[in-house]
């Protein structure tokens, strides 16, 4: 039987992987392919690849947008599991049509509590909320 991860936990594991990519500097199909391959399984694999597939492909809007509504840090200077969790958020935001932006920037914020820093998932919280209403 194939176990049937739950979308909180392909979100940490995307997360984790966003992460990892942003470390080792190679934000590429190529390394994404072979970091999520084994990890993400069962109902939400499809959901998984085609979020991170739309975060590689859109990065630098991605980034664009959080860099333009992050006053206080450029994606450059910011604590990277942070990044990763918004870049996550935003792309969760634009490949998944059925998902709430609410629902996005709650999980994102959740992630950064469990994640980060104690401050981080204010920073967090008042980026992608900015984004989301300059989308407006």
């Amino acid at each position: 039987k194939i176990y049937q991860m739950t979308r909180n936990e392909a979100r940490e594991i995307l997360m984790q992987i966003l992460d990892e990519m942003d470390a080792t500097g190679s934000m590429d199909h190529e390394t994404a392919a072979r970091l999520t391959s084994e990890r993400l399984t069962g109902n939400n694999r499809e959901r998984g690849l085609n979020i991170r597939n739309g975060i590689v492909d859109q990065l630098e809007q991605i980034d664009g947008k959080i860099n333009e509504k992050s006053r206080s840090w450029k994606t450059s200077r910011m604590p990277k599991v942070d990044l990763a969790i918004m870049r996550l958020a935003v792309g969760e935001m634009m490949v998944d049509d059925q998902l709430p932006e609410a629902v996005a920037i709650n999980e994102a914020v959740n992630l950064a509590r469990k994640f980060s820093m104690e401050k981080s998932s204010r920073f967090v919280n008042g980026v992608l909320g900015a984004i989301v209403n300059s989308d407006e």
